[in-house]
């Protein structure tokens, strides 16, 4: 005798949206970048990812961004790049520069790397191309 399933019981209907939902956050927000995200440190919830999904921020970009400056030492907010962005600036320049200025042994704070960003400078570059002209003159 073939059997229908029965939707009756509530822990069906449960486990039936539990599914969907997952299948919908998993196709809105990149689960796999939030778990190496996490995996390495980076403070993130999918809330969080959901929010930036919504204001059409790059999740990409911020996040790799952030686990970049993380793997760095730096300590650059979520919230201060998803601005930035807003503003129309380069994210990747802005901590590609300060990661370069680390490493460099100069002090570069977030404020003035997102300064020189917004003025169309190379801040990477710029560091690089200020170091060999002290080692030349």
């Amino acid at each position: 005798m073939v059997t229908s399933m029965n939707l009756d019981h509530p822990i069906l209907i449960i486990i039936a949206i539990a599914i969907l939902i997952t299948v919908l956050i998993a196709s809105i927000i990149p689960v796999g970048l939030w778990f190496k995200a996490l995996v390495l440190g980076v403070k993130l919830s999918l809330f969080d990812l959901f929010i930036m999904k919504w204001r059409r921020i790059p999740i990409n970009e911020i996040i790799e961004s952030l686990i970049d400056a993380q793997s760095s030492g730096l300590e650059i907010k979520r919230v201060e790049l998803e601005v930035h962005y807003l503003a129309g600036g380069n994210i990747s320049n802005v901590v590609n520069g300060m990661i370069t200025s680390k490493k460099a042994g100069l002090q570069l704070t977030f404020k003035e790397a997102v300064q020189a960003d917004l003025k169309g400078i190379n801040i990477s570059n710029a560091i690089k191309e200020n170091i060999s002209k002290k080692y030349k003159g």
